[in-house]
């Protein structure tokens, strides 16, 4: 901040990091004058250059988070992790341990942003235990939220996935884009589980999902304005193909995706999400109004209009 000579600095961090601000805020208060935002942030596509320009910042701290999309910010804006930090060699060896009595050799490695740096650790443990361990070179087994590449592209190479980190989110999104098993490796319950069931009750949902709203009549195709996730194009190309399939498909734009926006809405049957596409699956669905993201309702087109080319 000195160097750049800063006077005011925006900094956003995720809810749950929040709460271990104070002293950061502190200490960054002696040198300029710091504003928090208090909106939850999901990710390096959820920016807040637009309030960070309206009090004149001249800097953004985007904590917890990495950059999304090259030159996607207005203001000038610096990415902070904030790593787990813990001890795993135990959580480590129990995973390598499970892995092996399950009759998996090879394994491909993965984690989230906080827990990235653990990667290491987990592969010395199954070398040591005689499974083989995979990471993607270009990731380091890093995968997001909505980005699974680093799972993706060794898919081939392994028998099952692991994930170290805590929840289901990110590894929720792996199962969804792979066909091998995913376990997860959790640094915060200090376990080990499968995600076999979980991944069977979201499937089940979301091609409950893509058939109800194959009945709708009135669809909103929504362009989520967060600056990672804007996309007119696609938004407009599916309202297309939905009119073109004899649908009413209005377009709605806004950064709030939540239940209590599309309350507003009553006259519209199914939504469309055109932003994240864990903004669909994560939404608590309400069961008489399905909510799809872009893979979904091509998926549901296919269904309402057999011969689209």
């Amino acid at each position: 901040m000195v160097r750049r000579g800063a006077k005011r600095v925006f900094v956003q961090a995720p809810d749950g990091l929040k709460q271990f601000l104070a002293e950061f805020v502190s200490r960054l208060s002696q040198v300029c004058e710091v504003y928090v935002s208090i909106n939850p942030c999901y990710g390096g596509c959820d920016l807040e250059d637009d309030r960070a320009a309206m009090i004149g910042a001249d800097m953004v701290i985007h904590i917890g988070h990495k950059k999304f999309i090259e030159g996607a910010e207005k203001v000038y804006t610096v990415y902070l992790p904030a790593p787990h930090l813990a001890d795993v060699r135990g959580l480590a060896s129990l995973a390598a341990s499970e892995l092996k009595k399950r009759g998996f050799l090879r394994v491909g490695v993965l984690a989230n942003l906080q827990h990235i740096e653990y990667v290491g650790e987990f592969v010395r443990e199954m070398e040591a235990a005689g499974l083989v361990p995979v990471v993607d070179r270009q990731t380091g087994g890093l995968v997001l939220g909505c980005r699974t590449d680093g799972a993706k592209r060794i898919e081939s190479e392994v028998d099952a996935f692991l994930f170290i980190g805590g929840g289901e989110f990110h590894p929720l999104g792996v199962a969804m884009d792979v066909e091998k098993e995913v376990f997860i490796a959790d640094t915060y319950r200090n376990e080990v589980r499968g995600t076999a069931e979980i991944m069977k009750k979201t499937l089940s949902r979301r091609w409950w999902a893509i058939m109800e709203a194959s009945k709708s009549k009135r669809f909103g195709v929504i362009m989520v304005t967060k600056p990672g996730q804007f996309s007119m194009r696609s938004a407009e190309k599916i309202a297309a193909e939905l009119r073109a399939a004899g649908k009413e498909a209005h377009l709605l734009v806004g950064d709030d995706v939540s239940p209590e926006r599309l309350a507003a809405f009553p006259f519209i049957e199914s939504f469309i999400v055109t932003g994240c596409p864990r903004i669909a699956t994560d939404t608590q669905q309400d069961p008489n109004r399905p909510v799809l993201n872009e893979a979904e309702a091509w998926k549901m087109l296919e269904i309402i209009k057999p011969d689209r080319k």
